[in-house]
C-alpha cells in the first residue's frame, strides 16, 4: 500500500477544486489530497502552494490546465517547478510520462455504458496507472465487484456526488475514496 493510500483510507474524501477560493473553504484536518480542476500557466503556482500550505496533498488534472504542454517536458516541469504529488488524466501517454518524474498518476476512467466498461478497462490495463478514478461516482457501487475483479489499482469515485446520502453509499461499496466538488462534503467525518 502506497503512502497515498494510507492516507486515503484515514480521509477519504478528496476535495475538488477549481480556483484559490475554492482551495480556502477545505478544512485543514478532514481533507487530506485535493484535486485542481483547472488554472493555467500564471495562477497555477500560487494555487498549489497554497494547497501546500495547507498540507494537501496536491494532484492537477492535466487535461483542465492550460499553458502547460501535454507531454514530457510538461510533466517534468510540473514535479521539479511546481511540486504537485501526481496527476489526474484520461490519457494513457501522460500516465506514462508521469510516471518517468515520479509523479502518482490516477487515470480517469468515464463509465457510460457496458462497451467504454470494456475499453476503459483495456485502456487501464494497458497504461497501468497507480491509481483509477471512476466517473460518474455513483456508478461504482453497482459496478464495484465487476471492476474490482477487473482491475489491480485501487479504485476513487468522482463526479455528481452531491449529498451525504450519496457519498455515504459510495463509501460503503468498497471504494477507497472520493472526489467531490461539493464544498459540504468536504469536513464530514468518516
Amino acid at each position: 500500500m502506497s503512502y497515498f493510500e494510507y492516507i486515503l483510507e484515514k480521509r477519504p474524501v478528496i476535495a475538488a477544486v477549481k480556483d484559490l477560493s475554492d482551495l480556502e473553504a477545505v478544512p485543514k484536518d478532514k481533507v487530506a489530497a485535493v484535486f485542481i480542476l483547472g488554472g493555467d500557466i500564471f495562477n497555477l503556482p500560487k494555487i498549489v502552494e497554497a494547497a501546500i500550505e495547507l498540507d494537501k496533498l496536491v494532484f492537477l488534472h492535466i487535461d483542465l490546465v492550460k499553458g502547460i504542454g501535454k507531454d514530457k517536458y510538461g510533466m517534468k516541469y510540473l514535479a521539479e517547478e511546481i511540486g504537485i504529488e501526481g496527476i489526474v488524466t484520461t490519457k494513457s501517454y501522460l500516465i506514462k510520462e508521469a510516471k518517468k518524474c515520479g509523479l502518482i498518476t490516477i487515470q480517469r476512467l468515464f463509465i457510460l455504458d457496458s462497451s467504454a466498461f470494456d475499453s476503459g478497462v483495456n485502456i487501464i490495463k494497458s497504461s497501468q496507472p497507480d491509481l483509477v478514478e471512476v466517473l460518474p461516482g455513483l456508478v461504482f457501487p453497482h459496478l464495484a465487484d465487476e471492476l474490482s475483479d477487473k482491475l489491480e489499482q485501487p479504485i476513487i469515485a468522482g463526479g455528481l456526488i452531491r449529498t451525504q446520502e450519496e457519498l455515504d453509499f459510495v463509501l460503503d461499496s468498497g471504494i477507497l475514496a472520493v472526489s467531490t466538488s461539493s464544498k459540504r462534503l468536504w469536513g464530514k467525518e468518516y
